[in-house]
Protein backbone atom coordinates (compact mmCIF):
# COMPACT_ATOMS: atom_id res chain seq x y z
CA UNK A 1 0.00 0.00 0.00
CA UNK A 2 1.68 3.21 -1.13
CA UNK A 3 0.55 6.44 0.51
CA UNK A 4 2.18 9.81 0.37
CA UNK A 5 0.20 12.66 1.97
CA UNK A 6 -0.04 12.84 5.73
CA UNK A 7 -3.27 14.03 7.30
CA UNK A 8 -3.34 16.41 10.26
CA UNK A 9 -4.59 13.52 12.41
CA UNK A 10 -1.65 11.30 11.39
CA UNK A 11 0.82 14.11 12.09
CA UNK A 12 -0.76 14.57 15.53
CA UNK A 13 -0.40 10.83 16.27
CA UNK A 14 3.27 10.99 15.25
CA UNK A 15 3.87 14.12 17.34
CA UNK A 16 2.20 12.51 20.36
CA UNK A 17 4.14 9.25 20.03
CA UNK A 18 7.46 11.09 19.67
CA UNK A 19 6.74 13.33 22.68
CA UNK A 20 5.79 10.30 24.79
CA UNK A 21 8.98 8.49 23.77
CA UNK A 22 11.14 11.50 24.57
CA UNK A 23 9.47 12.00 27.96
CA UNK A 24 10.07 8.34 28.85
CA UNK A 25 13.59 8.55 27.40
CA UNK A 26 12.55 5.83 24.97
CA UNK A 27 13.75 5.40 21.43
CA UNK A 28 12.39 7.24 18.43
CA UNK A 29 12.25 3.95 16.56
CA UNK A 30 9.70 2.71 19.12
CA UNK A 31 7.67 5.88 18.49
CA UNK A 32 7.88 5.26 14.75
CA UNK A 33 6.67 1.66 15.19
CA UNK A 34 3.79 2.79 17.40
CA UNK A 35 2.80 5.48 14.88
CA UNK A 36 3.01 2.92 12.09
CA UNK A 37 0.68 0.60 13.98
CA UNK A 38 -1.82 3.36 14.62
CA UNK A 39 -1.76 4.82 11.09
CA UNK A 40 -1.29 1.72 8.92
CA UNK A 41 1.99 3.05 7.57
CA UNK A 42 5.35 1.32 7.57
CA UNK A 43 7.85 2.28 10.32
CA UNK A 44 10.45 3.35 7.72
CA UNK A 45 7.88 5.64 6.06
CA UNK A 46 7.04 7.15 9.44
CA UNK A 47 10.74 7.69 10.19
CA UNK A 48 11.35 9.28 6.79
CA UNK A 49 8.37 11.59 7.21
CA UNK A 50 9.51 12.60 10.69
CA UNK A 51 13.04 13.49 9.54
CA UNK A 52 11.80 15.21 6.39
CA UNK A 53 9.50 17.35 8.54
CA UNK A 54 12.38 18.18 10.89
CA UNK A 55 14.59 19.09 7.93
CA UNK A 56 11.91 21.36 6.52
CA UNK A 57 11.13 19.20 3.48
CA UNK A 58 7.36 19.52 3.89
CA UNK A 59 5.21 17.26 1.76
CA UNK A 60 6.29 15.08 -1.12
CA UNK A 61 5.94 17.65 -3.89
CA UNK A 62 9.72 17.67 -4.37
CA UNK A 63 10.04 13.88 -4.33
CA UNK A 64 11.32 12.36 -7.54
CA UNK A 65 11.73 8.58 -7.92
CA UNK A 66 15.15 7.18 -8.86
CA UNK A 67 15.56 6.30 -12.52
CA UNK A 68 17.10 2.97 -13.46
CA UNK A 69 20.36 4.74 -14.32
CA UNK A 70 20.36 6.63 -11.00
CA UNK A 71 19.70 3.38 -9.11
CA UNK A 72 22.64 1.65 -10.82
CA UNK A 73 24.89 4.66 -10.20
CA UNK A 74 23.88 4.77 -6.53
CA UNK A 75 24.71 1.08 -6.06
CA UNK A 76 28.06 1.52 -7.80
CA UNK A 77 29.07 4.54 -5.72
CA UNK A 78 27.82 3.10 -2.43
CA UNK A 79 29.67 -0.19 -3.01
CA UNK A 80 32.86 1.70 -3.89
CA UNK A 81 32.66 3.60 -0.60
CA UNK A 82 31.79 0.55 1.50
CA UNK A 83 34.78 -1.24 -0.08
CA UNK A 84 36.91 1.58 1.35
CA UNK A 85 35.53 0.86 4.82
CA UNK A 86 32.62 3.30 5.02
CA UNK A 87 29.45 2.10 6.70
CA UNK A 88 26.33 2.25 4.55
CA UNK A 89 25.14 5.29 6.49
CA UNK A 90 28.57 6.93 6.20
CA UNK A 91 28.72 6.27 2.47
CA UNK A 92 25.22 7.70 1.98
CA UNK A 93 26.16 10.79 4.02
CA UNK A 94 29.30 11.30 1.92
CA UNK A 95 27.31 11.01 -1.32
CA UNK A 96 24.73 13.44 0.08
CA UNK A 97 27.49 15.94 0.95
CA UNK A 98 26.27 16.07 4.53
CA UNK A 99 22.59 16.65 3.69
CA UNK A 100 20.71 14.48 6.24
CA UNK A 101 17.51 14.23 4.18
CA UNK A 102 19.44 13.14 1.06
CA UNK A 103 21.55 10.75 3.14
CA UNK A 104 18.39 9.07 4.39
CA UNK A 105 17.01 8.86 0.86
CA UNK A 106 20.23 7.30 -0.51
CA UNK A 107 20.54 4.89 2.39
CA UNK A 108 16.94 3.71 2.12
CA UNK A 109 17.12 3.34 -1.66
CA UNK A 110 20.36 1.37 -1.38
CA UNK A 111 18.84 -0.96 1.21
CA UNK A 112 15.72 -1.45 -0.88
CA UNK A 113 17.78 -2.19 -3.98
CA UNK A 114 19.93 -4.66 -2.09
CA UNK A 115 16.81 -6.53 -1.02
CA UNK A 116 14.73 -6.24 -4.18
CA UNK A 117 17.31 -5.96 -6.97
CA UNK A 118 20.34 -8.09 -6.02
CA UNK A 119 21.32 -8.36 -9.70
CA UNK A 120 22.51 -4.74 -9.51
CA UNK A 121 25.20 -5.82 -7.06
CA UNK A 122 26.86 -8.13 -9.65
CA UNK A 123 28.37 -10.51 -7.10
CA UNK A 124 29.92 -7.73 -5.03
CA UNK A 125 30.12 -8.50 -1.32
CA UNK A 126 27.05 -7.07 0.33
CA UNK A 127 27.85 -4.61 3.08
CA UNK A 128 26.22 -5.12 6.44
CA UNK A 129 23.90 -2.53 7.87
CA UNK A 130 24.94 -3.20 11.42
CA UNK A 131 27.81 -1.71 13.36
CA UNK A 132 30.23 -4.30 12.12
CA UNK A 133 32.02 -3.33 8.95
CA UNK A 134 32.16 -5.98 6.27
CA UNK A 135 34.45 -4.38 3.72
CA UNK A 136 37.45 -6.27 2.34
CA UNK A 137 39.69 -3.80 4.19
CA UNK A 138 37.95 -4.59 7.47
CA UNK A 139 38.00 -8.32 6.79
CA UNK A 140 41.70 -8.08 5.93
CA UNK A 141 42.42 -6.30 9.19
CA UNK A 142 40.39 -8.84 11.12
CA UNK A 143 42.34 -11.67 9.45
CA UNK A 144 45.66 -9.97 10.37
CA UNK A 145 44.53 -9.52 13.96
CA UNK A 146 43.46 -13.17 14.13
CA UNK A 147 46.87 -14.27 12.79
CA UNK A 148 48.71 -12.00 15.26
CA UNK A 149 46.62 -13.40 18.11
CA UNK A 150 47.50 -16.93 17.00
CA UNK A 151 51.22 -16.01 16.92
CA UNK A 152 50.96 -14.41 20.36
CA UNK A 153 49.28 -17.54 21.74
CA UNK A 154 52.16 -19.66 20.38
CA UNK A 155 54.72 -17.28 21.89
CA UNK A 156 52.85 -17.38 25.18
CA UNK A 157 52.94 -21.18 25.15
CA UNK A 158 56.70 -21.14 24.42
CA UNK A 159 57.29 -18.60 27.18
CA UNK A 160 55.25 -20.69 29.64
CA UNK A 161 57.32 -23.78 28.74
CA UNK A 162 60.63 -21.88 29.07
CA UNK A 163 59.49 -20.41 32.40
CA UNK A 164 58.68 -23.91 33.69
CA UNK A 165 62.10 -25.17 32.54
CA UNK A 166 63.87 -22.21 34.16
CA UNK A 167 61.95 -22.77 37.40
CA UNK A 168 62.94 -26.45 37.38
CA UNK A 169 66.60 -25.56 36.74
CA UNK A 170 66.53 -23.10 39.65
CA UNK A 171 65.10 -25.80 41.92
CA UNK A 172 67.79 -28.26 40.79
CA UNK A 173 70.46 -25.60 41.31
CA UNK A 174 69.23 -24.96 44.87
CA UNK A 175 69.22 -28.71 45.56
CA UNK A 176 72.78 -29.07 44.23
CA UNK A 177 73.92 -26.04 46.19
CA UNK A 178 72.36 -27.54 49.32
CA UNK A 179 74.00 -30.89 48.64
CA UNK A 180 77.39 -29.23 48.03
CA UNK A 181 77.06 -27.18 51.21
CA UNK A 182 76.14 -30.28 53.20
CA UNK A 183 79.09 -32.19 51.66
CA UNK A 184 81.45 -29.32 52.56
CA UNK A 185 80.18 -29.27 56.11
CA UNK A 186 80.55 -33.06 56.38
CA UNK A 187 84.11 -32.92 54.98
CA UNK A 188 84.99 -30.07 57.38
CA UNK A 189 83.52 -32.07 60.28
CA UNK A 190 85.50 -35.16 59.16
CA UNK A 191 88.78 -33.20 59.17
CA UNK A 192 88.30 -32.09 62.75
Amino acid sequence: MSRSGWSAEENEILRSCVEDALERRGSLSAAFRETAGRTGRKPNSVRNHYYNERAGCRGSAGFKPFSEEESEELVEKMLALTEKGYSVRGAALKLASGDAAMMLRYQNKFRALREKRPELFKGAPLPSFGNKASSPTQRGLEAEIKEKNRELALQHDRFTMLHAMFTKLCEMNRELAGQLAEKSINEADAKK
